[in-house]
């Protein structure tokens, strides 16, 4: 069917089934060899030790906020800084990184920058409206992070959107904005939990039934675990575009340690 000369939007309506929004004929093994046109996969990961609070809402990353601060505004400048300083373009640990963003309209960017040392670093970007991701590109002796590499607001060294744990080669921040004029079909997720502590994990994102509410995490999923990792678990959900995905969690008690993934299939409308 793929020899077909079909508009993306005949071919998403071959292929998906609306009233059940099951996907019925997509080899996602074909998507991810960009076999398919217009579509790809789109996923995350992401790990959070030690869970420090009780009965309260954590989103799963490395950083200190509870909750992962939302740009405010869609025409931000940001820094990026390293804790070290042998993170520098001729050190032996990370030389450069990769930035991976939605800008003010909406579209897919990045933006290679060279570390300094512990002295921040701006991006030559100042229409930066959310960060989707970001990971080293060119390393030396030691292929990670030998301390902690932020993204932040600029002039707002405490409001951090983005990290690379120490160590790390890549961040491992779940949120991710949907681009412009796309749609993601988010797939499937998956939790696990490692010290015996009973989480609920909630998969949100900004959007319900095709309408966009902005900083408004409406639930997608829930699951309860306690030592055990779930099957991956289906979803089938339509994400608009400009929605943000996440995934937070809640403890019974204190030091859960837990992990979670999810995927889906980005097509463009």
């Amino acid at each position: 069917m793929w020899n077909k000369k079909l508009t993306p939007q005949q071919i998403l309506n071959e292929v998906f089934d609306w009233n059940s929004a099951l996907i019925t004929s997509w080899n996602e093994w074909d998507i991810a060899n960009w076999d398919i046109p217009w579509k790809s996969i789109m996923y995350a990961f992401w790990e959070r030790e030690w869970m420090g609070e009780i009965a309260t809402w954590e989103d799963i990353w490395r950083g200190t906020a509870t909750t992962i601060p939302i740009p405010d505004s869609a025409w931000e400048q940001m820094t990026i800084v390293s804790t070290s300083a042998n993170d520098i373009d001729w050190g032996t640990w990370v030389r450069t990184v990769d930035i991976h963003y939605i800008d003010t309209n909406g579209d897919e960017q990045e933006e290679m920058i060279t570390l300094d040392w512990t002295t921040e670093v701006d991006t030559t970007a100042t229409d930066i409206r959310f960060v989707n991701g970001f990971h080293t590109a060119t390393v030396w002796s030691n292929w990670v992070a030998e301390w902690e590499i932020t993204i932040y607001k600029k002039w707002s060294a405490s409001t951090i959107y983005n990290m690379i744990e120490l160590g790390w080669n890549m961040s491992l921040v779940p949120n991710r904005m949907i681009p412009r004029a796309k749609t993601l079909i988010l797939k499937n997720w998956h939790c696990e939990e490692a010290q015996d502590k009973r989480v609920v994990f909630r998969i949100r994102s900004t959007d319900h039934e095709w309408e966009l509410y902005p900083w408004v995490f409406l639930f997608k999923d829930v699951a309860y675990i306690r030592k055990t990792a779930t099957w991956n678990m289906p979803l089938d959900i339509k994400i608009p575009a400009f929605s943000i995905i996440k995934v937070s969690g809640r403890g019974d008690q204190a030091w859960a340690e837990w992990s979670c993934g999810w995927s889906g299939i980005l097509i463009d409308d």
